[in-house]
């Protein structure tokens, strides 16, 4: 069986653990008031990384949640990757310097000037594309672009960037199954693709890990227990 990385997600507003559906802030459902209780149950299953999601920090244009962050990095020993509000290239090193081992950039990267950080972070930064409608998607899901995320993510490996997080906003939250024709598409560009939005049970991680991907990122089907995260680490996780 072909192998992927399992990455559990935390998304935090006003420091809970929620989850939104479709990428609509006005459909958020609590989980939980412990972020770091949360981490440290998918580091007891066998987590190899955390995924942290500031999910008021990308409806406010800057990031809320950097102590929850560090305390998470530190409770868990686990690398965590983190995102959400980081619109600058300070917010980026204030965020690898609480904790993170990985930030993902949308606004920023797309917005900004990817050379330039590239050269200041390199691998530390992973490509946030998430597609809505087919194009890619800024500023917390709320700004629709006319790129195609092939296009993106064609342009930023010449840059030298290699890893791309790839969330299918609408199905994000859903559990109405993954993308699975957005993924094969973008497997053809060469990227390193972790996979995120509407990943429900081991059928669909066995259908991504088929078509090649990297990674897939798991939110709701841990919290509403369609996925045993232990289960899916254990039959699917990269030693």
């Amino acid at each position: 069986m072909k192998k992927i990385e399992i990455y559990p997600a935390i998304d935090l507003y006003s420091r809970k653990v929620v989850r939104l559906t479709g990428g609509d802030f006005e459909k958020i459902k609590e989980y939980g008031d412990d972020p770091v209780e949360t981490a440290l149950s998918f580091a007891e299953a066998g987590a190899r990384w955390i995924h942290l999601i500031d999910l008021e920090g990308a409806e406010k244009g800057s990031p809320v949640h950097l102590k929850e962050l560090e305390k998470v990095a530190a409770s868990t020993g686990l690398p965590v990757q983190y995102g959400g509000g980081l619109r600058t290239e300070e917010d980026v090193a204030l965020a690898l310097s609480s904790g993170a081992k990985r930030v993902y950039l949308g606004s920023l990267l797309f917005k900004g000037s990817p050379r330039t950080l590239w050269k200041r972070f390199g691998n530390s930064i992973v490509p946030s594309v998430d597609v809505k409608n087919g194009t890619v998607a800024l500023s917390g899901w709320t700004e629709v672009t006319q790129l195609p995320p092939e296009e993106a993510i064609t342009e930023l490996l010449r840059i030298g960037y290699s890893t791309f997080l790839v969330t299918s906003v609408s199905r994000d939250g859903t559990a109405s199954g993954p993308d699975l024709k957005l993924y094969e598409r973008l497997k053809k560009t060469d990227g390193r693709i972790l996979a995120a939005g509407g990943i429900r049970d081991k059928k669909d991680l066995a259908d991504l890990a088929e078509i090649g991907v990297s990674g897939a990122v798991l939110g709701k089907s841990i919290y509403e227990g369609t996925v045993d995260l232990r289960e899916a680490v254990e039959e699917f996780g990269i030693c």
